[in-house]
């Protein structure tokens, strides 16, 4: 008879390290409801090794509701959460990555989650915001991001062409919204598409803890995180479920 607990143990042996993907901060994205000092220490707290924030990038957080006067203006005010939390977490052992959740407004709603960013690679996707999200993916992102596309089936998304993505956010775990997650794995089963990722979509606190994904390693920086998911070498967990 199979030991199903033994295996279980040794797959969170193997992968030890938790990691949050989707992470929102206040003030910088203004629905999110949590200071980044403050979601470094939650998420800390909670037992997560690291966390990405991913705060929203596009015209109407970058320029409308920030009231930015200049791109400089606004990668400031973009940055200055993700920075609070970064100091944060290197005071209390939580490693936290830059990343972004960018919207091309003037196609339409969707949402994509930048992973493999910095501060340069942050002010060249800003140059793609009022442009398609084929023409970043081809001409403006680096081939260490990826560019994933995040909770493709909530209300008002259409699924872009997985030849211009790198990945799907198949279980998003926001507690207010319907991502429809079995659509979005068999949509992406179907279609092919290796990378699913998990995410909680992080914007309330006592929503630490629904999900996390399970690396090997810890890794370093955002370039190190983009690595492993483009391997494929994780686990994803909901509650106390491994998903393989």
């Amino acid at each position: 008879m199979i030991n199903t607990d033994e295996i279980k143990q040794q797959l969170l042996t193997a992968y030890p390290y938790r990691i949050e993907l989707h992470a929102h901060t206040s003030p910088a994205s203004g629905c999110s409801r949590v200071p980044g000092d403050r979601l470094a220490e939650n998420f800390k707290n909670a037992g997560y090794d690291a966390v990405v924030i991913t705060n929203h990038f596009g015209r109407g957080t970058l320029v409308d509701y920030y009231q930015a006067k200049s791109k400089e203006e606004s990668l400031e005010k973009y940055l200055a959460d993700y920075d609070l939390a970064k100091q944060t977490g290197e005071k209390i052992g939580l490693k936290v990555y830059l990343g972004a959740e960018i919207r091309f407004e003037n196609v339409n709603d969707n949402d994509y989650l930048l992973f493999g960013m910095d501060e340069e690679l942050l002010s060249v996707a800003y140059d793609y915001i009022d442009k398609t999200p084929e023409e970043f993916y081809t001409e403006g992102k680096d081939s260490r991001t990826l560019f994933v596309q995040a909770h493709p089936f909530r209300d008002r998304m259409t699924q872009l062409a997985p030849e211009y993505l790198d990945g799907f956010e198949v279980f998003n775990l926001h507690p207010n919204h319907n991502s429809r997650i079995a659509f979005a794995e068999r949509y992406a089963m179907e279609r092919h598409i290796a990378l699913r990722t998990i995410g909680t979509d992080y914007h309330y606190e006592t929503y630490e803890n629904l999900c996390a994904t399970r690396f090997a390693e810890l890794p370093e920086d955002s370039f190190a995180l983009a690595r492993i998911l483009r391997q494929r070498d994780f686990l994803c967990e909901i509650g106390d479920a491994l998903i393989l």
